[in-house]
């Protein structure tokens, strides 16, 4: 068996699963008619954003039919920190690098 390094246990308790709009978006509104309480269209740039909340976990199955559901595979789940930013500093509205 194998020692875990607590620190690192600890970091991961704090690492959730977020979704996350790319460059791609174009604001056509279906995230947001499919998951109203995650996504919202912000009517000044006309593009898709992410509410931020402590926990997406409750709407990961609409959040999934937005996905499914995107004309532009705009929407993906992406790991960020408790707090809510993504990780490796990735910004709403920028392409994650793979």
């Amino acid at each position: 068996m194998s020692n875990i390094d607590p620190t690192k246990l600890e970091n991961l308790r704090n690492i959730i699963r977020k979704p996350h709009v790319n460059s791609q978006c174009i604001g056509c509104g279906v995230c947001e008619s499919l998951a109203p309480d995650v996504f919202h269209i912000n009517y000044d740039d006309g593009l898709s954003y992410v509410q931020p909340l402590a926990d997406y976990t409750w709407q990961e199955s609409e959040v999934q039919d937005a996905i499914s559901a995107c004309p532009v595979s705009a929407i993906s789940f992406q790991d960020a920190s408790a707090d809510g930013v993504y990780l490796d500093g990735l910004k709403e509205h920028e392409d994650a690098v793979s």
